[in-house]
């Protein structure tokens, strides 16, 4: 079969053309996030697994970008992580950032950043602040 006659067939058909497909990690719906593996990093100790609770983290949070919030999902909690900015594909990828100041009178304040992988939604977070770091490896999907 002539190769000419193979792609534009799959062109006529939509196979091969991602543009042309809708996309739930485009910044503009609410997901819906769970962490499946979580590190604490800090410099005498290393890297070692954790789990959310023993950071003071949650395991399934929503991303809220009409309202630019992060909250723990499933329950109205006054912790709310304020989005400061959105990138969309960046190499398949949608970037969320913030930052937290933590609690008032103590050096907690840290920076955040979330990638998503379009389009199979694979997550990759990571928090650094002062001499340590969180990495979370996790997942997101449109919320229902």
């Amino acid at each position: 079969m002539n190769l000419r006659l193979v792609l534009s067939a799959l062109l006529i058909f939509g196979i091969g053309a991602p543009s042309a497909q809708a996309s739930f990690f485009d910044g503009k719906d609410t997901l819906l996030c769970s962490v499946y593996q979580l590190y604490e990093c800090d410099h005498p100790n290393g890297c070692s697994s954790v789990t959310p609770g023993e950071i003071r983290g949650v395991s399934h949070f929503e991303i809220d970008f009409g309202k630019k919030v992060i909250t723990r999902a499933g329950e109205d909690s006054p912790q709310k992580s304020v989005i400061k900015s959105v990138e969309t594909n960046i190499d398949g990828k949608l970037i969320v950032q913030g930052a937290e100041d933590g609690a008032k009178d103590e050096r907690d304040g840290a920076g955040w950043s979330i990638s998503i992988m379009d389009p199979e939604g694979t997550m990759t977070m990571a928090v650094a602040g002062d001499g340590f770091g969180v990495v979370g490896l996790g997942a997101c999907v449109p919320k229902p």
